[in-house]
Order: structure tokens, then sequence, then C-alpha cells
């Protein structure tokens, strides 16, 4: 990221303890490639303070929340961005939650494009300790049964 100019993650954030506590909490996804992690993605429910006074169509309702998406530099380009997003909604759906949050680096073009173009929809700005971010929700049609 720093290489494409976006100083979102650093050494601070996110660090080797809070994937190991997304790990230990199964809410740590991976997509493998060979013995490698190539691309990951934390869906569970935690809500950023920062995130009170957003626009939420969903507040009130049982909502996931989505955090530290990434694919390796190597592996970007392929959509495994998508493929995560696509099984992290289907996952939420799947336990019955109504929404997904998130929020996105004002200064990460691409991620603010992939998320508008997987039909999220900005709810407000939180100002961060890097800066400002978008916050974004995306309601979930509920399950189908059969």
């Amino acid at each position: 990221m720093r290489a494409d100019g976006i100083e979102q993650w650093d050494e601070v954030y996110p660090d080797a303890a809070v994937l190991a506590r997304d790990l230990a909490a199964g809410a740590l996804h991976v997509l493998r490639e060979g013995d490698g992690i190539i691309a990951c993605v934390t869906l569970d429910t935690t809500h950023d303070p920062l995130w009170q006074g957003m626009d939420w169509s969903a507040a009130g309702e049982p909502v996931a929340a989505v955090h530290r998406l990434m694919v390796h530099p190597a592996a970007q380009g392929r959509g495994l961005a998508k493929q995560l997003m696509a099984h992290a909604e289907s996952l939420a759906r799947a336990r019955g939650f109504r929404a997904i949050h998130l929020d996105c680096f004002t200064a990460n073009p691409a991620a603010l494009a992939l998320y508008e173009r997987l039909g999220y929809h900005r709810t407000g700005t939180a100002t961060m300790r890097k800066g400002p971010f978008v916050c974004f929700e995306k309601l979930l049609a509920p399950k189908e049964t059969t």
C-alpha cells in the first residue's frame, strides 16, 4: 500500500496481536495459495466507537462488521477482494445478520471503488488515527430457504 502512496496501515495497525485475536475468535477468513496466505478478511460484530453517529439504515438490527480486508500485493488484480467480500456477505446472511458495516480509508481509491461496485452505500465519515475513513453499509437480503 505504501508503494501506491496509501499510508493506511503501519507497524501500529494492524499488528500480529490483532490478527491473532481475529484468528482465535474464528473471525479471520483466509485464501491460501500453496503454503501461503494470499488474502484475508475479518468478519465479526465489533463496531468501532468512531462509527457512532453514522447514517446506518440497519441501526438496532443484527449487523456484522468487516475489518482488515487484505490481499498480498503479488495476488492483487485477480478479484480476490471481491471473492472475500462475497464470502463475508454469504456468511453474514447465513448467520442472520441484516447488514454489513465497514470503514475505508479515503486515500484508498481502489477499495472505495470496490465497496461501491459491490453495492455498499456511504453512511458518513469517521476521523481515525490516520485520517478520514468513509463508513459503508450494505443491507443483506434474507437467506433463502428451500
